[in-house]
């Protein structure tokens, strides 16, 4: 079993994380909300479709974001039924919530980001898509009795290749002063980000530390904090979102 699988087999079966969240949950149904940029999986014989539209709707698309209350969801282990409600975010950072009482929109149980949302009906919801953080994370959440916790991963799976923008030391460690291996990755270099340390965030909820691999196969840690404009020294490690 992969370094991948070990981190992350007790929270999803057979390590299939490399393909999306339909091929995981084949057993689910999928539904594309295309204005919001959102794709819902779902057990259809534990849902039905919404067909009321509340009045703060109107109100929050006036504001230019699209907005859409598909379903009512029964997810298992004796949780109440919920309605799903998702947004496209006001600059294209999607997010989903469920609320038990559609006339108070405010109050919800679950509140995410991401583009792909799994809700195999046994009391997990599954969370992917590269919104309000810096590239695709997947995320697990669970009923806590009150409402859906994240079930936090000490490191998050990246998979990411691009290059290097700046020359990036390689370190020991997680960490801006922790001690380097004596490797330096040049600009321009192809590297693979593999995993992002979730040890600690801040409190926008990100962490700047990644496990990098070279393409000559040296492996190590790498500080890269996001730029004002949201870009790192890697490219295509970017903040998506405000």
């Amino acid at each position: 079993m992969t370094a991948r699988c070990l981190l992350l087999a007790a929270l999803l079966p057979g390590c299939a994380l490399a393909a999306d969240l339909a091929a995981v949950f084949p057993q689910l149904t999928p539904l594309k909300l295309e204005n919001e940029g959102i794709r819902v999986l779902y057990a259809k014989d534990q849902s039905e479709k919404v067909t009321d539209r509340p009045s703060w709707m109107n109100e929050v698309e006036q504001a230019g974001v699209y907005v859409a209350l598909p379903l009512r969801l029964r997810l298992g282990k004796g949780i109440p039924p919920l309605t799903l409600y998702c947004d496209s975010g006001p600059s294209a950072d999607p997010r989903c919530r469920l609320l038990p009482n559609t006339d108070v929109p405010e109050k919800n149980v679950f509140d995410a980001p991401g583009s792909e949302f799994a809700f195999p009906g046994d009391g997990r919801i599954v969370v992917a898509g590269h919104s309000d953080n810096y590239y695709d994370q997947r995320k697990v959440f669970r009923w806590d009795g009150d409402r859906f916790t994240e079930l936090v991963q000490p490191l998050l799976h990246v998979g990411l290749t691009g290059k290097t923008r700046a020359a990036i030391p390689l370190r020991r460690a997680p960490g801006a002063t922790a001690a380097t291996t004596g490797v330096v990755l040049p600009a321009g270099s192809s590297v693979t980000v593999l995993l992002n340390d979730n040890s600690t965030v801040d409190d926008s909820g990100q962490n700047p530390n990644y496990l990098l691999l070279s393409a000559e196969g040296i492996v190590g840690w790498a500080y890269l904090p996001g730029q004002d404009d949201g870009s790192t020294a890697i490219e295509g490690l970017f903040y998506a979102g405000d």
